[in-house]
């Protein structure tokens, strides 16, 4: 074929340059076709549709009529319909207009040929192309006489399937329905391979439909339906997956008219008739199915039920009944239909439930699909009666409910719901007062599955129900109940540790063992609750009371004394009766270790225990006696010194206790002898600045304090530094030489605020100094103000910029101006360490700024151009404030050539090396600088 269309060009040619008013024309172009030509190609030639047609319109109009001649305009007709058809069907209007033309040549032609040669037996090719070609230009009256034509003239012809598919398909379209249910009939009916079989019985089915002629409608779509599983396009109860959009609904539509033309008939059972008299079909549910959904569609709920149900009346132990019968109770339900859907569901679940014979008759996988809705109705239908019981009150409504949940667990005793179904039957039990059920089935469901979601509910409820239980028992047993309360409940603790109510539970149970005396069983379950750290202090303090007292009656005295520690460490202000009471409960579990060490001979350690007494409870009544007994195991150690302490101390703490002045004085005196040591210096002039007149006492004062420094008292220093600066304000450098020890204890302490309160003291004291003013009080003041900016700055750098930026930029801004402000003042004190220190600190501030706005939370829903903007306004806005950290920094380094730099410069270096890497970053000294 390649080689008689590279001939067409030449031939044509020559058949030019025979012509002649000669008739015979020698061979025509057709006779060239059925003569084999062998020519060995040596050059490739490309020739399109349009030449060909060109051609033979030159050839058509050179030659004259004749048998060959009309195979010729045949030719030419069938390339100029194939081309007419492509044009029109194109967007350009030049190319469409021309598609225009060619058809109506090619339709020309067909007539010409017909008129010339009318009795060709192959004439149905020339009437099919022309069907083709008047309906190409929408002319379909045309069209279908044509068709009408062949059919009459041809009616074996190979184009009549396609010829009676089209008739009918115009038939259908004027509401001729009868015609075209003729005419896709031949389709159906003669030519069961042809490729319009299938669309033809669809509408054949159709045209059935439209004449109410539903019986005849239903069994060509059931030959339809038929026709799609022999292709597999359809399972029992649904369509096959992956088909094409068109499949699916062609076949979906199939199944609407299908389920209509059932609907219109009168029978009670409409599918299960037709196929008892047509025969079975394994797509039966799927029809079932769909004219179910048909009259729920249409609000016809009973029919849609009477329906579904009708199917487990012809197939009982069908795979498919049960859930066709799900559908009718989910149809019951939808119309709230209550009356009916209670019944129904009972009914489902005596049908097909584990035992019955439905139930045996299924394959392992059917009773799996099966069991999630078994488990459903029963716990709906449990559910019901247990709403019931609580409204009514009755025994017997929750004897129904109890039944109920009981059967589920029979019936699926593993189901993945068990667990929940068991806690609702210990729940009915309880609500129905059987106290005794309800523990055991609240306690089977707490730890006798595997951890579920009503685990430690469960584990609760049943303290709860063992409580019940006890309050109605019989005082013979009610021990017996208490002690499984109490086991039960440290199983609670121990199966859910992580439970909110495991600690009051657990402490409940501490205390339940401290009321039987089990003070061991109480202390070991008080001592769990301390141990975790995720208890509440609240709990935890409770905890620690039982287990102080439960130690104190243990005689475990040290033990106690830990206890009750933590017991104080927990109460509130306002608790003062209890503190008082655990003070002396924690005074008397000291004394106690130190009278068993005095029993046993062990001085040392009970002089320990009964010093301990004061400085753990400094205002226990046992404090007196206890440090005199210290005192007296000392002596009796011959320890002078510590004896000499506690005495001078003991008649300093107990001036009016008369009772023991005159043995602390003989035990004293006693012990100064022995000792041969000086009594405390500080303590004695401390006395005679008391008795001193008021010239002497300034000196008196400084050197107390001085001592107290020295001998580490830095407390009672401190308290005279005070009390000196109060009453001697000048000499200006000495007080506030004073004023900065003293800050400096407190800075010691970490007590910021007293420190803070020092330095403000040292400010102002050198502010009001004038002329009194040093070189020292102005260093003193000048280092105090920089430490005070030190948390405003902090503030300044800790405010991060978000959304709403105007909020948190002006608090930023705030702050910046008033570290900055602070930073200045510092500065003019001169002090050259202090103002290259405020200069740094400064030009950082504007640093952080520029940095905090170039990482400013942005925006939400900025486009990306938008954000763009914006990153370029804030890099704008940020430039100055590093042009102003840059200028300042450089002013500190103007220092370094004069050799009068410090740290402060240093680190200006470093920072320039960081907004200005490509000037400064290489420059890691200051030596580096200066070269």
């Amino acid at each position: 074929m390649k080689y008689r269309l590279l001939l067409l060009a030449p031939l044509t040619l020559l058949l030019f340059s025979c012509a002649s008013n000669d008739s015979n024309f020698g061979p025509t172009l057709a006779d060239v076709e059925q003569q084999p030509v062998e020519l060995e190609p040596t050059v490739e030639f490309t020739i399109n549709r349009q030449q060909v047609i060109d051609s033979y319109r030159e050839l058509v109009a050179i030659i004259p009529g004749g048998e060959k001649y009309g195979k010729e305009m045949q030719r030419l007709a069938d390339l100029e319909l194939e081309a007419g058809l492509d044009n029109k069907m194109s967007e350009d209007p030049k190319l469409a207009l021309q598609g225009e033309l060619e058809s109506k040549l090619a339709i020309q032609r067909y007539e010409q040929y017909l008129e010339t040669y009318p009795n060709r037996e192959d004439n149905d090719l020339i009437l099919y192309q022309l069907s083709r070609a008047y309906a190409l230009q929408a002319e379909a009256d045309k069209s279908r006489r044509v068709m009408d034509q062949l059919v009459s003239q041809f009616p074996e012809s190979k184009y009549i399937d396609e010829i009676q598919f089209r008739r009918g398909e115009n038939l259908f379209v004027d509401g001729r329905y009868a015609s075209a249910e003729s005419a896709y009939g031949v389709v159906v009916n003669q030519y069961q391979d042809s490729v319009y079989y299938e669309k033809a019985l669809y509408k054949y089915g159709w045209t059935q439909f439209k004449q109410n002629q539903y019986d005849e409608a239903i069994n060509s779509y059931v030959q339809l339906l038929d026709f799609y599983q022999q292709q597999q396009k359809l399972d029992q109860i649904k369509l096959a997956e992956g088909l094409a959009r068109a499949e699916t609904e062609l076949m979906q539509d199939v199944l609407r008219v299908i389920s209509l033309s059932f609907s219109y008939q009168s029978a009670r059972q409409p599918i299960s008739q037709f196929f008892n008299r047509n025969g079975k079909r394994e797509y039966e549910p799927l029809l079932y199915k769909n004219l179910g959904e048909l009259y729920i569609s249409k609000e016809r709920i009973t029919d849609a039920s009477d329906i579904y149900l009708s199917y487990g009346e012809n197939y009982p132990f069908s795979r498919y009944t049960p859930v066709f019968h799900s559908l009718a109770i989910a149809a019951y339900k939808k119309a709230g239909f209550a009356s009916l859907l209670l019944p129904e569901k009972e009914r489902y679940v005596k049908t097909y439930n584990k035992g019955s014979p439905f139930w045996a008759q299924q394959t392992p996988e059917d009773q799996a699909l099966l069991q999630p809705m078994l488990t459903a109705h029963m716990s709906d239908i449990a559910t019901h009666y247990h709403a019931t019981a609580r409204a009514s009150k009755k025994t017997v409504d929750y004897k129904k409910a109890a039944d109920w949940y009981q059967l589920y667990l029979d019936s699926f005793p593993a189901d993945e719901k068990a667990p929940d179904i068991n806690f609702l039957l210990a729940e009915s039990r309880f609500d129905a007062r059987q106290f005794q059920q309800a523990v055991n089935e609240y306690e089977k469901t707490a730890y006798l599955y595997p951890p579920h979601k009503n685990s430690a509910e469960a584990g609760y409820a049943a303290l709860i129900a063992y409580n019940a239980l006890y309050k109605i028992s019989k005082t013979e047993n009610k021990g017996r109940i208490n002690e499984q309360l109490i086991q039960s409940s440290l199983r609670f603790s121990d199966e859910f540790p992580d439970d909110k109510r495991m600690p009051a539970v657990l402490l409940n149970t501490a205390e339940q063992f401290f009321d039987l005396k089990r003070y061991r069983e109480a202390n070991d379950a008080a001592q769990r609750l301390v141990k975790n750290p995720q208890i509440k202090p609240d709990v935890k303090h409770n905890a620690w009371i039982l287990i102080a007292h439960s130690q104190f009656e243990l005689n475990q005295f040290a033990e106690a004394e830990i206890a009750y520690v933590n017991v104080i460490k927990g109460l509130q202000p306002k608790d003062k009766k209890t503190r008082n009471t655990m003070r002396d409960q924690l005074a008397a579990s000291i004394y106690k270790q130190g009278e068993i060490e005095r029993e046993q001979g062990n001085h040392l350690l009970a002089a320990g225990h009964f010093l301990r007494v004061g400085q753990s409870v400094p205002t226990s009544p046992k404090r007196v006696i206890a440090e005199y007994d210290a005192a007296t195991e000392y002596i009796a150690l011959k320890d002078w010194d510590n004896s000499i302490k506690i005495l001078e101390g003991f008649r300093k703490k107990y001036p009016k206790e008369k009772r023991w002045r005159q043995g602390v004085s003989e035990k004293l005196a006693l012990a100064y002898s022995n000792d041969g040591k000086q009594s405390k210096a500080a303590g004695e002039i401390m006395t005679l600045v008391k008795l001193s007149p008021k010239s002497d006492q300034r000196d008196l004062l400084w050197q107390a304090a001085d001592l107290y420094e020295k001998s580490g008292n830095d407390q009672q220093a401190v308290s005279i530094y005070k009390t000196y600066v109060k009453k001697y304000p000048q000499p200006l450098g000495r007080s506030i030489e004073l004023r900065h020890k003293i800050a400096q204890s407190y800075l010691k302490k970490k007590d910021t605020k007293r420190y803070h309160y020092w330095l403000n003291e040292i400010i102002k004291a050198d502010a009001k100094g004038k002329q009194q003013r040093t070189a020292r009080t102005r260093y003193l003041a000048a280092t105090s103000s920089i430490e005070l900016v030190k948390p405003v700055h902090r503030n300044f750098s800790r405010v991060k910029l978000t959304t709403p930026l105007k909020k948190s930029l002006a608090r930023k801004k705030k702050l910046m101006k008033q570290s900055i402000d602070a930073y200045t003042k510092a500065a003019k004190y001169q002090v050259e360490e202090v103002t290259t220190a405020s200069t740094f600190h400064i030009a950082e501030i504007y640093r952080e700024f520029a940095t905090a706005l170039l990482k400013s939370e942005r925006p939400k829903n900025l486009n990306e151009e938008e954000l763009e903007e914006y990153n370029y306004l804030l890099e704008d806005q940020a430039y100055p404030f590093e042009e102003k950290a840059i200028n300042i920094h450089e002013s500190n380094l103007a220092r370094i050539p004069s050799g009068t730099y410090d740290e402060s410069v240093k680190n200006s270096l470093k920072s320039l090396g960081k907004l200005m890497p490509f000037r400064y970053a290489k420059i890691e000294r200051v030596d580096k600088y200066v070269e």
